[in-house]
């Protein structure tokens, strides 16, 4: 008989732990958060946990579901009431079987009414019920989330019954939807996941603005039409990130940053919309060459849709805008480089535009090249991003932190201009070329200023 050790909450007679609390002790990992059940009154029990362990209570949850959460050093317990009046009947409405056990808190003994430690052994995800997906609809998509997470597979009859109430996916909130996407896209091999989705047709229900992609056929340029080549393309930015030594050993600023990004789940979004706008901008020009002019503006154009319709916070929104919006931008750059147009001054102007997502743009755009299927220039590329973002790094960094040679008072005083709109792009253009060491004091920046200025008016 398994057993739990469940001392550290109080043994109260019909009080349970469970759910992905259980499974994640059964296979060896230490969990931070304890989701608790209990037949008995919830408030009662969370003041006795808070009171043992000198945490807090916090009363959440939405109409008709009371969650009582104890936040104690760091841990943290949620306790809520039984989904119905026996924990048999709580343990059938949830989603899967290795998900559906309960560990008595009097005796520490497991409760496995499906099977779900057998389901743990064979790593696979299994429903509990078709109609538990009818009911709340999001664990559609957790069945893959929660696949990726633990490297399982998903049970051949439950892949079915995915496939059959994919359009189900459409009900739940758009923030839980999400919060599940974050998760997915934190995985290392989200990718597999991914492609099971669209087998049983759960991705294009959850993005249906994918659907045009297939069968778009592409230019000389790309072995593959739209669809197949974003999904490549995701596969390799996924070993990108993960496993960036794999592909990117010897590029040392690469490899730095991929290690230390905190945007890599967002990245990952960001390439699975990056060519969403290529079937309405698709063209045929009187030589039969295929172009997709202006489709990164319409398919920035159509994630920020996306994003809005998925709760994703401005800030994520406008990381993906900004990704998707420029993300040609590296390539006319290495353009430029490879017939030597690319002068420091352009440097600084992308530098100033990218900022710090200047890395995430290059990353981008070497996933990108990869799922074209075309292998030529792909090193010469990864070797000029990894010379621009050593240069961001080494150069435009320190000179950007550099105090500016002059400012607003300057252009009162020594131009006689009155404060207006005009101040901000003389100040610029003036910043930009002190950054490409083109002036390197005072008198240079007033000339320069009374350059501008001439040229404005």
């Amino acid at each position: 008989m398994i057993q739990i050790n469940t001392n550290f909450i109080p043994a109260t007679p019909g009080t349970y732990i469970v759910g992905g609390t259980v499974r994640d002790i059964l296979l060896g990992i230490s969990p931070k958060d304890y989701d608790i059940v209990t037949l008995g009154d919830p408030a009662v029990l969370a003041g006795r946990i808070a009171a043992n362990s000198h945490g807090k209570v916090i009363k959440m949850g939405k109409p008709g579901i009371t969650i009582f959460r104890i936040i104690a050093q760091n841990q943290t317990f949620d306790v809520a009431p039984a989904a119905g009046i026996t924990i048999e009947e709580d343990l059938n409405k949830r989603d899967f079987t290795i998900n559906a056990l309960a560990a008595d808190v009097s005796t520490g003994r497991i409760m496995d009414i499906f099977n779900g430690v057998a389901d743990l052994k064979k790593k696979k995800i299994r429903m509990i019920s078709r109609q538990n997906f009818k009911a709340d609809p999001i664990r559609l998509l957790r069945a893959y989330r929660l696949g990726a997470f633990l490297n399982f597979s998903i049970d051949q009859k439950t892949g079915l019954a995915i496939r059959d109430e994919s359009f189900r996916i459409t009900e739940p909130a758009g923030e839980r939807i999400r919060e599940e996407l974050i998760k997915l896209f934190n995985t290392s091999c989200s990718y597999q996941y991914i492609l099971m989705m669209n087998e049983t047709g759960l991705l294009t229900h959850l993005f249906p603005e994918l659907k045009a992609l297939k069968d778009c056929s592409q230019n000389k340029y790309h072995t593959y039409d739209v669809f197949d080549h974003t999904l490549k393309a995701y596969s390799y930015l996924e070993t990108l990130i993960h496993s960036p030594g794999s592909v990117l050993s010897g590029f040392e600023e690469l490899e730095n940053f991929l290690s230390g990004s905190e945007q890599n789940t967002l990245l990952k979004h960001a390439i699975l919309l990056h060519d969403t706008g290529k079937p309405a901008t698709r063209s045929v020009d009187k030589n039969g060459l295929v172009h997709f002019y202006a489709h990164e503006k319409i398919s920035a154009d159509m994630a920020a849709k996306i994003n809005k319709r998925f709760r994703f916070s401005n800030q994520e929104q406008l990381y993906v805008d900004f990704i998707i919006r420029n993300h040609l931008k590296p390539l006319s750059l290495f353009t430029a480089y490879q017939k030597n147009r690319l002068s420091p001054k352009a440097i600084t102007r992308f530098f100033l535009k990218s900022g710090g997502m200047t890395a995430d743009l290059f990353v981008h755009t070497i996933a990108d090249i990869y799922g074209k299927g075309i292998e030529k220039n792909t090193i010469a590329f990864i070797e000029f991003a990894d010379y621009m973002i050593r240069t961001y790094v080494n150069t435009f960094m320190p000179q950007a932190s550099n105090p500016p040679l002059i400012n607003g008072h300057d252009l009162i005083n020594e131009l006689g201009l009155p404060p207006s709109p005009v101040f901000s792009k003389i100040l610029d253009h003036v910043k930009e070329e002190q950054i490409a060491g083109i002036i390197n004091n005072r008198n240079e920046a007033l000339m320069l200023a009374r350059k501008v200025l001439n040229n404005h008016s």
